[in-house]
């Protein structure tokens, strides 16, 4: 007998991305082996101690890595795969239901910090 697939909205869902992740993909050796605490302080001063707070400068960071990776130049481009691929939610710190950062954020931190 054939069987059929009917999608169905859940109210809960177990899910981690970690999960998700090949341990044998290279963000996993990225995310092992790169400290990116240092974008932080190096960042620290193109922002004031006032105001709301802005996107992590480390995410804004990963996000033009894995577009220069994955050979990915457009902005718009790259946050729309940054919603799609599970490993790049990962790799940005982003769980299934938050939405990363918007391609405006990585032109204005251009601005911000100069090319």
């Amino acid at each position: 007998m054939m069987g059929s697939k009917t999608p169905q909205t859940k109210l809960f869902c177990s899910f981690g991305l970690a999960d998700r992740v090949p341990h044998d993909h290279l963000l996993r050796a990225i995310e092992h082996n790169v400290d990116f605490s240092l974008i932080t302080d190096l960042t620290r001063p193109f922002y004031s101690h006032t105001g709301s707070p802005s996107v992590d400068p480390i995410v804004i960071f990963r996000m033009s890595l894995l577009g220069y990776l994955c050979g990915i130049s457009s902005e718009r481009k790259l946050t729309e795969e940054c919603r799609l691929n599970m490993a790049f939610l990962w790799f940005l710190g982003y769980h299934v239901d938050e939405v990363p950062p918007d391609h405006s954020i990585l032109s204005k931190s251009w601005q911000r910090y100069g090319r």
